[in-house]
């Protein structure tokens, strides 16, 4: 194949350069999918042609992937066996397990990866137990896993390879790579969480939880993405209680609140806690909303480093969230106003727009009824206006979301010759929820039908 012309002296124009190009360097460089900015110009050591032609006889770094464990036993075998064509070594960091964790990680390494195991006892500290495993491991790579998580099977050996091509372009580039995380069962998808750094690196984890890398201003570190996937399973319900994570997690975010009362991150996840219940009382929700508007005012502080802002995005958003629950105009005019004076125009634009068509859905409801009172004490009308009352109102139903009411209002109209606006909006709908299907999607459509009203007069 032609050699690539483009200069490739820095990340991504070495990315660039071999984009079109076959080859074991070329399909391991692939493996990273995303170069963010600040990482666009870290120089490599060399160009294309030469790199490409020493990757055979190069070496590669040994990679250890760090556990954290306690009483882990229904998910530990399948986290260690699944980690075997990737880590040289697996650490894990023991802080008391009483169960079968540590016999059952030994058996499942048995034969396939070198296992070592370290106890520590809990401190209250996710940052501090990851952490520890930079004092047993000096060099190398480190791959953070959690214990309810598993390295998809058909990425196995991705995160190796990954790791031997930076190794190669840039030696000793102090950067992160952040695999995908997906929830089991088609939840959601984590991406930008940083696992995988060296082992000689000045980043620490820092939170008691939701712990994420910082260097020791609180700047964050610069990450590429890889085209490698891991599924967690510990956000199924059964195992959320089974370990009493919610309890867990909100006493640490309490604890975390109380150390560091400036730092709006921990009132961003004090308030993702109240909204997980989606069955919140507007009071809680109320309360949760004026504790959040008064943290996300230190977002715009001078000096705020990253690891203070390291989730305004969403808690600009779940703030607009919580005032909608409240169901208060004014605390989501309140809301909008924050959003307004922090500069935060897409977030203020797409409440302010919610806001106004959630007025307007509420008045067609309240034209729908007007026509239904009139109806039932009214005087009686003629069959062409009772059509196209009943057309209307079907217009209105539909408009508005009340989808239950329309099939009595189009029999009605039609029986009256009057239908022709209903039909041709049903007949839309129709057509929109045939493409869906066809689309494979299929499983977006509505299995269950409400049940239906009374007839309209």
């Amino acid at each position: 194949m032609m050699e690539a012309a483009t200069s490739s002296r820095t990340l991504e124009g070495l990315r660039a350069a071999c984009a079109d190009e076959t080859g074991e360097l070329a399909e391991d460089l692939h493996i990273i999918v995303n170069v963010p900015e600040p990482l666009t110009g870290v120089p490599v050591r060399g160009e294309w042609k030469e790199l490409k032609h020493a990757y055979r006889e190069s070496g590669r770094s040994p990679l250890t992937a760090v556990v954290l464990t306690c009483d882990e036993e229904q998910m530990i075998s399948g986290t260690v066996a699944a980690l075997a064509d990737d880590a040289d070594r697996i650490l894990i960091i023991d802080s008391g397990s009483t169960d079968r964790t540590l016999e059952l990680a030994r058996a499942a390494a048995d034969g396939l990866v070198q296992l070592d195991i370290v106890h520590r006892p809990w401190q209250d500290d996710f940052a501090a137990q990851r952490n520890h495993a930079f004092e047993h491991v000096g060099e190398g790579w480190l791959l953070f896993v959690d214990a309810d998580e598993r390295l998809t099977e058909g990425d196995s050996g991705r995160i190796r390879r990954a790791v031997r091509a930076v190794d190669h372009v840039c030696p000793g580039v102090d950067l992160v790579l952040s695999p995908r995380v997906a929830d089991s069962g088609g939840g959601d998808v984590y991406r930008g969480l940083h696992r995988l750094l060296r082992a000689d690196s000045a980043l620490r984890f820092r939170g008691r939880v939701h712990e994420q890398l910082f260097r020791a201003d609180g700047s964050a570190p610069s990450a590429v993405d890889v085209d490698v996937e891991f599924t967690h399973s510990g956000y199924e319900p059964e195992v959320i209680e089974r370990k009493g994570k919610k309890g867990r997690d909100g006493r640490l975010i309490d604890l975390c609140r109380r150390e560091e009362p400036g730092n709006p991150t921990w009132a961003f996840y004090a308030a993702r806690e109240v909204v997980a219940d989606r069955m919140v009382a507007a009071s809680a929700a109320a309360e949760s909303f004026d504790d959040l508007v008064a943290a996300v005012n230190a977002y715009g502080r001078e000096g705020a480093t990253d690891y203070e802002r390291q989730r305004q995005d969403e808690a600009f958003a779940l703030l607009g969230e919580l005032a909608f629950r409240t169901g208060d105009p004014e605390r989501i005019e309140r809301c909008l106003a924050v959003l307004n004076a922090l500069g935060r125009t897409v977030e203020q634009t797409y409440f302010a727009t919610l806001l106004e068509s959630s007025q307007l859905v509420a008045r067609l409801s309240q034209l729908v009824d007007r026509l239904d009172a009139e109806a039932e004490h009214g005087p009686r009308f003629g069959s062409r206006l009772t059509g196209q009352y009943a057309e209307l109102r079907g217009l209105l139903a539909l408009s508005c979301g009340r989808y239950h009411d329309v099939p009595d209002d189009y029999a009605q109209a039609v029986r009256l010759g009057t239908s022709e606006s209903l039909e041709r909006g049903l007949t839309d709908l129709r057509l929109m929820l045939a493409r869906i299907a066809r689309s494979g999607r299929s499983d977006l459509l509505p299995q269950h039908a409400p049940p239906r009203r009374s007839p309209a007069p």
